[in-house]
């Protein structure tokens, strides 16, 4: 029997649910900034070949072209070389790295420093270096307490022309990281996690941060002496809020394209079932009200609400075990989406591309699969297939990254480690984001910049 398992997997365990020059010859130093990779059953494919050329000395436009790099290659498509030169290449030097099988070459050009500012401004320029053509060029004024942002901001600019798309460099994930076993905070940062803010500190255990669609702020939830209450944070304020307080368990809300609706779980009758909240529907009542959307004696969690306002959540009601089912609206039909063996949990859902991602126990770990709704068929994917468990996934705005709960053994520590990672849908790819010993848990992603 799993009687709160939610809970026992989201609120207990830290480990489970609880970052013009005169010509002359061109002279180069190779940097190799080192982001952790991960293969996890990649796919074969060759990616574009793209010399990055410095043009300059200046160590914090040297910092901005590593950030660059980082995010250029974290789609999977690029494979970049980066360099120092003294000069911008004449046609002739250009065409000749063309040769050496560079399909594209970026330069980044200082073009005047301001000491008292510390600010330099430099040129970004893409060029096809077979023809010198280029395809993108802008100037762009660096500041050296803004290194990590600036980086993200140019290569979002870039992304476009690159690959046809755009990228996460301005998005934002929350996350919880626990600083002792009664004490853990809620931080976040940009999608590199490289720079985090704390912005739940109370001495509290504070967990599952889920972000609201419109206003710039995320909910909570925080333990206090007799249950764990919903509680939000206003970026731009740091006021926080209480949003609901009612016995047992207040957590988990998914809102609405609008944000005016929201499904959250309260455990107030013993078990867990989903409730909504229908901002019109209460303001017309003049209070407050929530409408019980389950009633089936299991525990119901992790509710995401679809486009059309239909729910998917995870249950234990029907097999004893957690699946994913989908309650449609106008009829009230529950549709069971996994196969009824297993653990299956933590269901989110990417309304522009209609996918479902959720961990379910496979091969000696918690794996992620996907699940498209817009099928007829429905069909589960595995999308991981080695060791550690995945846990707690959360699409990026875009679709093709999930952020997710790494946890596994760590040989050197000697215990079972729990760290932030992203996994590429497209390549397979998994990158480990943060590294610090505390333990990393809940990740939320939204598309907005609201951590800068």
């Amino acid at each position: 029997m799993f009687a709160f398992f939610l809970f026992i997997t989201i609120a207990c365990s830290a480990v489970s649910l609880h970052s013009g020059a005169q010509q002359q010859p061109i002279t180069t130093t190779t940097e190799q900034p080192a982001p952790l990779l991960l293969s996890s059953h990649a796919k074969q494919y060759s990616k574009v070949k793209m010399v990055m050329l410095h043009i300059g000395q200046n160590a914090a436009v040297s910092n901005i072209a590593k950030m660059i790099h980082f995010d250029l290659e974290f789609s999977d498509q690029i494979a970049i070389d980066l360099k120092k030169t003294t000069a911008i290449p004449t046609a002739p030097q250009a065409a000749a790295l063309g040769k050496q099988a560079y399909t594209l070459m970026l330069t980044l050009e200082e073009k005047s420093l301001n000491k008292k500012n510390k600010a330099a401004d430099i040129e970004i320029n893409l060029k096809d270096p077979a023809t010198n053509q280029s395809f993108f060029c802008k100037n762009y004024t660096c500041h050296e307490h803004n290194i990590i942002q600036q980086g993200h901001q140019i290569a979002d600019d870039l992304m476009p022309t690159l690959t046809g798309d755009t990228g996460p460099m301005l998005s934002t994930l929350a996350y919880c990281k626990q600083l002792s076993n009664n004490h853990k905070v809620v931080c976040i940062a940009d999608y590199a996690c490289r720079l985090e803010k704390p912005v739940v500190t109370a001495r509290t255990i504070n967990i599952a941060p889920a972000w609201h669609t419109k206003a710039p702020g995320l909910c909570y939830s925080q333990f206090t002496r007799t249950n764990s209450r919903l509680m939000f944070v206003d970026l731009t304020t740091n006021k926080h809020n209480i949003v609901c307080s009612y016995d047992g368990l207040n957590m988990q809300p998914s809102f609405s394209e609008d944000g005016s609706q929201a499904a959250l779980c309260l455990s107030g009758k013993g078990n867990s079932e989903i409730y909504l909240y229908d901002q019109a529907f209460c303001k017309t009542l003049g209070k407050k009200t929530f409408k019980q959307l389950t009633d089936n004696k299991g525990n119901n969690v992790s509710p995401c609400l679809l486009d059309a306002g239909d729910l998917v959540f995870c249950s234990d009601f029907q097999t004893g075990s957690p699946q994913i089912y989908l309650k449609k609206t106008l009829t009230g039909d529950v549709i069971r989406l996994t196969s009824g063996k297993g653990y299956c949990a933590s269901p989110n859902y990417n309304p522009a591309t209609k996918q479902l991602v959720y961990t379910r126990y496979a091969t000696g770990a918690f794996q992620l699969w996907s699940m498209d709704l817009s099928s007829e068929h429905r069909h589960e994917k595995q999308l991981t297939f080695n060791a550690g468990d995945k846990l707690e996934p959360s699409w990026s705005a875009c679709g093709k990254y999930v952020a997710f709960t790494y946890a596994k053994y760590d040989g050197k520590l000697k215990k079972r480690m729990s760290q932030i990672a992203i996994l590429n849908t497209q390549s397979s790819n998994i990158r480990i984001l943060t590294t610090t010993p505390e333990l990393k848990s809940f990740p939320s992603w939204t598309g907005r910049n609201l951590y800068a």
